[in-house]
């Protein structure tokens, strides 16, 4: 699987569409797969942010959208998550939660609690990542 911790990043506005914080400061970008056959696309990846600035708010929008991934001012779907890695900056006042989900290769929970062990083994001092369960 590829990691794609990735902090979305730069627009200003108000509100909810703008650049407020959403009501519990918890927003999500989605990445998916394309449905076949007419069918609905199936979530990737998701990064789901809490905290943080309504400056941070709104750069995570606008990179979401240019990315051509799904912006909403919500937590990531949980339907068929494996696990997450949790990025928690020292300072920083926002966690970042990258969420994998089952995409039909086998992949594992237990393949995600690598990934994240391999990331924060490598991670610069002060920042954290941790393996999450939905």
């Amino acid at each position: 699987m590829v990691a794609a911790l990735v902090v979305m990043a730069g627009c200003d506005g108000s509100g909810p569409d703008g650049g407020e914080l959403p009501p519990g400061g918890t927003y999500s970008c989605t990445a998916a797969f394309p449905g076949a056959g007419g069918q609905p696309a199936t979530p990737a990846l998701c990064v789901e942010a809490s905290g943080g600035t309504a400056q941070d708010f709104a750069n995570n929008r606008q990179q979401c959208a240019a990315q051509g991934n799904t912006f909403a001012s919500e937590p990531c779907p949980r339907a068929g998550l494996l696990g997450g890695c949790r990025q928690s900056p020292v300072g920083a006042g926002i966690v970042l939660t990258t969420w994998y989900y089952a995409d039909g290769t086998g992949g594992t929970a237990d393949d995600i609690q690598t990934l994240c062990e391999g990331l924060a083994s490598v991670a610069p001092p002060g920042l954290m990542i941790e393996f999450v369960l939905p």
